[in-house]
């Protein structure tokens, strides 16, 4: 595996860290208050993470993450990185299925993708209330699930810096020396 498509990997990996921790905490903000200001931005900010993470798996399947290519002894860390990703998807779907089916529309940055449906008296009427139902509680589970999965990668990282002494958390965050 050469050096730049592990860079790649690396950007990616940070870019979508950083707009997935602003994500939940945006949406437990959000949800806690019931202010509800911020889910346009919140809405077009998950589009941006759905569209890094089509890229995200597909340049995984193309060009693997060095631990895979050179072969771990644990098949567990791969099935870890894979369901991460999944619930990084099953959020974003979520998401979507809450807010489309909802008929709240879907837009990227005040550009519609999907568009509100609104009443006769204004009131939003929703396309399909069970999936939309369906889509908030699995978007909030699946939240928590990202979480603690977060919270373990952490914890994986700094287990590797300070008990393994490796340079696993110094290549993600410089490359190689």
């Amino acid at each position: 595996m050469n050096a730049k498509a592990q860079t790649g990997h690396r950007v990616l990996h940070w870019v979508m860290a950083g707009l997935i921790f602003v994500l939940l905490g945006s949406g437990y903000y959000m949800t806690t208050e019931s202010d509800y200001a911020l889910y346009h931005w919140h809405k077009s900010v998950g589009i941006v993470v759905a569209s890094l993470l089509a890229g995200r798996i597909f340049y995984r399947l193309i060009r693997p993450w060095r631990s895979t290519v050179v072969g771990t002894r644990e098949v567990a860390v791969r099935i870890y990185h894979w369901l991460l990703l999944a619930v990084i998807l099953a959020m974003v779907l979520s998401g979507l299925s809450y807010s489309g089916f909802g008929g709240y529309g879907i837009a990227l940055f005040g550009v519609e993708l999907l568009p509100v449906n609104p009443g006769p008296g204004g009131e939003i009427v929703p396309l399909a209330a069970g999936l939309s139902d369906f889509g908030r509680n699995l978007h909030v589970t699946t939240g928590y699930l990202l979480l603690l999965l977060i919270a373990i990668h952490i914890g994986a990282a700094l287990k590797h810096h300070f008990i393994d002494r490796d340079n696993t958390l110094v290549f993600m965050l410089k490359g190689r020396q």
